[in-house]
């Protein structure tokens, strides 16, 4: 089964200690998530990448791509970094993907020291695929291939990919400090999902009909208590350091900023209705 190579983003930019802090709340989180879905899995790092093998990948796909902090992974084939070695791994990686008349592109990154840079490495891949299968008609095309063959090359190793996929971005979970998120209707489930990705553990206030049990799979073991008209008592009871509503801009406006002894955030007052629906829409599938 193919190793997942998970790429983050915010977290990178934080000052070295900071960072660590950060990718190590992020592995713990991937590995909660694994643990509550009952599929082993066994994760390493290098700086800036985080790798992780399971038993069930594609299963782990869905997870990544609901686990915040990262943006994005790709399946990957593990090949050795030297010129001869890699280009083989490549044409073995490639043949499958190619089809007849294919047009490609062979994108390629590298860090450490090699005998090559990045664009001679693509260069001599991209000759080496075209040697391989003259009669396929393959095709160069940097602007849109149908098949993008990447590699990226890491020291001694290299990874192989055809497929990046999404995940939330922001920050890991637990980063940025508890929150209290009162959720009335959608709207709710959106500002909370906000928070989330800002990195905040969020404490979920609902009640009335809104089905926020979507929300647990972006937030695993996650707590739902019912509302209180004392917000911020309800919030520093339960250890909050702020508090968060799915007011708009409008509403905001129309009945002025709540005030009181805690932060309130409104995450939802730079979008509009498109973007909002929009969200809701990606949170619920």
């Amino acid at each position: 089964m193919p190793t997942l190579l998970i790429r983050y983003g915010e977290i990178g930019l934080k000052s070295p200690s900071v960072r660590r802090r950060f990718e190590g709340q992020l592995v713990d989180d991937i590995r909660r998530r694994h643990a509550k879905a009952g599929i082993p899995c066994v994760i390493s790092q290098t700086r800036g990448r985080v790798f992780l093998d399971s038993d069930d990948w594609r299963r782990s796909c869905e997870i990544l791509s609901r686990t915040f902090g990262i943006v994005s992974f790709s399946p990957v084939t593990r090949a050795p970094s030297d010129l001869e070695s890699l280009t083989k791994a490549v044409l073995e990686f490639a043949d499958p993907v190619l089809f007849g008349g294919a047009s490609f592109a062979v994108r390629t990154r590298r860090s450490g020291n090699h005998p090559y840079t990045s664009q001679t490495l693509a260069a001599s891949i991209g000759e080496a695929i075209l040697n391989a299968w003259p009669e396929r008609r393959l095709k160069v095309n940097l602007g849109e291939p149908d098949v993008e063959v990447s590699v990226e090359v890491r020291e001694r190793e290299a990874y192989l990919f055809s497929s990046t996929l999404a995940g939330p971005g922001g920050m890991p979970l637990g980063t940025q400090g508890r929150v209290l998120t009162v959720v009335e209707s959608e709207r709710g489930i959106a500002s909370s999902w906000m928070m989330m990705k800002r990195g905040c553990s969020v404490l979920v206030a609902a009640g009335g009909t809104t089905d926020t049990g979507q929300l647990e799979a972006w937030y695993p073991n996650l707590k739902i208590i019912p509302p209180e008209d004392d917000l911020f008592r309800l919030a520093e009871a339960n250890g909050c350091i702020g508090l968060a509503l799915e007011w708009s801009l409008e509403d905001v406006s129309a009945r002025g900023a709540l005030k009181g002894p805690l932060p309130v955030f409104y995450p939802l007052v730079g979008m509009n209705e498109e973007e909002i629906r929009g969200l809701i829409s990606r949170i619920l599938a």
